[in-house]
């Protein structure tokens, strides 16, 4: 079941002044794209609404690929020198017993077994019976 709640926001953007000022053909495709952001982002209304938002300035000459582009690089070279930053802040504190593997995964929000292979670890497995027993 749907948050209700969750669609009002879009329904806010989708009658805002911007969307008013549009042309029919032009409303009918907002409409259409409000549509489409809610099939391919189902659980996240912030996803929708941004996508809606987007379309909403392109359809009144608002948007800037390039601009928009090359912040999504930026942001994304950033992500990848913050990624190796926790990864080693990480791998660095559990090794030195600052924090347990299962504390430093959770402030991180990873899996455990993802931080044990970070760190060269093997995964802990239980059996169930002794391989040399079963001899």
């Amino acid at each position: 079941m749907r948050d209700e709640s969750a669609a009002e926001p879009m329904a806010t953007l989708l009658n805002s002044a911007r969307a008013r000022q549009l042309d029919a053909a032009a409303r009918t495709r907002l409409h259409r794209v409000a549509r489409e952001a809610a099939l391919l982002y189902p659980d996240n209304p912030d996803l929708q609404q941004c996508a809606v938002d987007a379309a909403l300035d392109y359809l009144n000459d608002n948007a800037d690929l390039d601009a928009d582009g090359a912040e999504w690089h930026r942001i994304r070279d950033q992500e990848k020198r913050l990624g190796a930053r926790v990864r080693q802040l990480a791998v660095m504190a559990v090794a030195d017993k600052a924090v347990s593997e299962r504390r430093a995964a959770s402030a991180i929000f990873i899996d455990r077994m993802a931080l044990r292979r970070w760190s060269g670890k093997r995964p802990n497995r239980r059996r169930s019976g002794s391989a040399k027993a079963s001899r």
